[in-house]
């Protein structure tokens, strides 16, 4: 099969999907910033598609907002009935949002019984904690997530939207399993076509090893440090790199990436001193809030030294055999490290195939699309829990399959997340593919 057959038949497996996308889809940061004037436009914020992700309490612990909740105009808490995800665990509750954690005291929220069935009490701006705010339940601080990216424009947020509850795509799609199963695999393909098409010109431009180099990396860097990761692949190409003995590349990554310090990793800092290799001219833009130890860059830069040399298994190997191969190529440094488990597993492997090794062959034209629908999947992501809720109004029971995955996070993408939509009038909701 050429890459032009191979895209062909993409393009008619996807049709199903590509002919109900938006016909565009804003993007951007906005221009002008403006402070938030009042907690209506947080709760806009709080409500649209814009909310941030990533979300972390104070000591750590992750959430995940799979509902943000039915938006409350009467009195009560701001949110009723939200769907969020301490640590993994969902629970349902109300959510309560003020311009500063002593707003909840000043309200006198701890004596108004409508308030007991708060799970999570969010404030924009950091100040002393709330006097009378139950123990049991937590503070968000909103603003550093909101604005990693850049300052919110609360102006251009509409208090007056009506919330997206109930979802119309489940009424949609709820009683019809063939409907939606079809729906998933062609907007997998749809996502797959899409990332195929970027690589076919990446592939085109520095050829396959290059490639497949900052392919790696920036599958490694999950989404939240994909940018660093594949920065640090094209500051440090292939062809520097390969000349390396594996535990060199990994000083010499970890070193130019500014995350070794010379009081904790004095023999990798040496060695990466030696090698020659200069620190950046600007320091790499780290996400490390609420990062589990295993998904740490440095680990995870331990688990890339070794996979450089076996790029070539991306494009080669069969696909039911390619994730068990790149899980044991990566502990090549485990021992001398001193890395307790595996350094890349089993789930990110299959990430790494369904994101980089399948684009790439459907690029090149050595992978029949017909075959996608077998792959196993990755560890669900918020994206694809939030789009799956969506759909089916089920917590758990997500496709485990690589393709309707694919597919959760381009209706996600497409739909859940565009700021041009309101979930009321989404088009996805009409008659299914």
């Amino acid at each position: 099969m050429t890459p032009d057959e191979a895209f062909a038949r993409l393009a008619a497996l996807a049709a199903p999907y590509a002919g109900r996308r938006p016909a565009a889809c804003r993007c951007g940061e906005p221009a002008a910033p403006t402070p938030p004037p009042d907690e209506r436009r947080l709760q806009a914020l709080w409500a649209g598609p814009g909310r941030p992700g990533g979300l972390a309490l104070p000591d750590g612990t992750p959430i995940e907002v799979l509902d943000p909740g039915r938006w409350n105009r009467a009195p009560g808490p701001d949110f009723l009935g939200a769907l969020l995800a301490f640590g993994g665990e969902p629970r349902r509750g109300d959510v309560e949002l003020h311009l500063r954690p002593a707003d909840w005291d000043a309200h006198g929220h701890a004596a108004d019984p409508a308030y007991r069935g708060v799970i999570l009490h969010v404030a924009w701006f950091p100040g002393a904690p709330a006097k009378t705010l139950p123990p049991a339940v937590p503070t968000l601080i909103l603003r550093p997530f909101a604005e990693h990216a850049g300052p919110v424009d609360f102006a251009a947020l509409d208090p007056s939207a009506p919330e997206g509850s109930p979802r119309p795509c489940r009424r949609a799609f709820g009683d019809d399993p063939g409907a939606l199963d079809r729906l998933l695999r062609a907007a997998g393909h749809c996502r797959l076509r899409a990332k195929a098409a970027r690589l076919a010109e990446a592939l085109r431009a520095q050829g396959p090893a290059q490639t497949l180099h900052e392919g790696l990396f920036a599958a490694l860097g999950y989404r939240r440090n994909a940018a660093p990761f594949r920065r640090l692949a094209q500051e440090l190409p292939l062809g520097r790199l390969l000349p390396l003995a594996p535990a060199q590349r990994f000083a010499v990554l970890a070193g130019v990436a500014g995350l070794l310090r010379q009081d904790r990793h004095r023999a990798l800092w040496d060695l990466w001193w030696r090698s020659g290799f200069p620190p950046p001219l600007r320091p790499y833009d780290w996400d490390l809030r609420a990062l589990r130890p295993q998904n740490h860059p440095l680990r995870r830069l331990a688990a890339a030294a070794p996979l450089l040399d076996r790029l070539d298994d991306l494009l080669r190997l069969p696909l039911d055999r390619l994730p068990t191969a790149l899980t044991e190529h990566a502990r090549a440094l485990c021992a001398p490290l001193g890395l307790a488990g595996a350094p890349l597993g089993a789930a990110r492997a299959n990430a790494i195939v369904a994101n980089l090794a399948v684009p790439a062959r459907l690029a090149l034209g050595v992978l029949d699309p017909d075959r996608l629908g077998d792959l196993p999947g990755e560890d669900p992501s918020q994206p694809m829990r939030q789009a799956w809720h969506s759909l089916t109004g089920a917590l758990r029971a997500l496709p485990r399959d690589a393709l309707r995955q694919q597919g959760l996070l381009q209706i996600h993408a497409d739909f859940c997340s565009n700021p041009a939509l309101a979930c009321a009038t989404c088009p996805l909701a009409g008659d299914g593919p």
